[in-house]
C-alpha cells in the first residue's frame, strides 16, 4: 500500500483478566477531525463531535485492526457492522490468531465477558500495580510485594490493536498535514448551537463550553447513541 495513504501511527496492547460482564452496552473509538484531536481536546468532546454527525466533512477515517492471542472460549468481540440498529455480529469461541479490521471510530463493539463470576473480581489496585511474570506459564498481579492475584498465561486475553489514518488520495493528505481548512473550537461550538436551535433544545452559550457540566450534559443527551444488544 502507498505509506503516505495509509499512514499507521498507534499500536498498543490491552491485557484482560478475570471480567465476567459485558463491558459497556457497545462504544466507538475516539475519532479526530481536522485541527480538533486528543492530543488538544477532551475525549468526551471528540465522541459527542462524532455522534453527532455534523462534522463528517472534517472527519479524519482511521482504520482499526484487532489481533487476539486468547484461547478462552469466552472474551469475543461483538460489533455492529450493519449500524447500531441492527443486531451484533459475534467473533467468539476461536479467537487466537485472528483479527478483524474495521472503522472502529464508527462501528460500535465491546468486548464479551472474560473469566467466571465464582472466581471473583480483582480490587485493590493502582497506578502502579503491575502483572509480572514469575516462570513457564504464571503470571501474578501484584502491587509492590503484595500478590493480589495468580493467573496462567491461557486466561489472559490479550489483544493488540493497530490504528492508521487513511487518505482517499495525496491532495486529501496534504489537507491535513498543512492544517487547510481545519476546524476551530469556535467553529465546533456555533456548529453545535445551530443544531441545538433547530432542534428546539437552544440554551445560552456557556463561558466555557469545555468545562461547563450543564452544557456537556445537554450535549451528551443529544447526542448520545447505544446500539441495539439483541443477537
Amino acid at each position: 500500500f502507498d505509506s503516505e495513504l495509509v499512514r499507521p501511527f498507534a499500536v498498543y496492547t490491552n491485557l484482560t483478566w478475570q471480567l465476567p460482564f459485558h463491558q459497556g452496552a457497545g462504544h466507538t473509538d475516539v475519532p479526530a477531525f481536522r485541527g480538533i484531536d486528543r492530543k488538544q481536546y477532551p475525549i468526551w468532546l471528540l465522541a459527542t463531535m462524532g455522534h453527532s454527525g455534523l462534522f463528517e466533512s472534517e472527519r479524519i477515517r482511521i482504520a482499526t485492526a484487532v489481533a487476539w492471542f486468547y484461547h478462552g472460549r469466552d472474551g469475543g468481540f461483538e460489533y455492529w457492522p450493519d449500524g447500531p440498529e441492527r443486531s451484533p455480529s459475534l467473533h467468539e469461541g476461536n479467537i487466537f490468531n485472528t483479527a478483524i479490521l474495521g472503522d472502529n471510530d464508527r462501528m460500535f463493539h465491546r468486548v464479551r465477558p472474560v473469566g467466571r463470576p465464582e472466581a471473583g473480581l480483582l480490587s485493590g489496585m493502582t497506578l502502579d500495580t503491575r502483572l509480572q511474570h514469575v516462570g513457564g506459564d504464571d503470571w501474578v498481579i501484584a502491587e509492590g510485594s503484595r500478590i493480589l492475584a495468580e493467573c496462567g498465561y491461557d486466561e489472559l486475553r490479550i489483544s493488540v490493536s493497530w490504528k492508521a489514518e487513511v487518505f482517499r488520495d495525496h491532495e486529501e493528505r496534504r489537507c491535513v498535514d498543512e492544517h487547510r481548512d481545519d476546524l476551530t473550537l469556535d467553529q465546533v461550538w456555533k456548529r453545535f448551537h445551530a443544531d441545538l436551535e433547530r432542534r428546539g433544545a437552544f440554551c445560552k452559550p456557556p463561558v466555557d463550553p469545555l468545562t461547563d457540566q450543564d452544557f456537556i450534559d445537554l450535549l451528551s443527551r443529544t447526542y448520545r447513541r447505544e446500539p441495539s444488544t439483541a443477537l
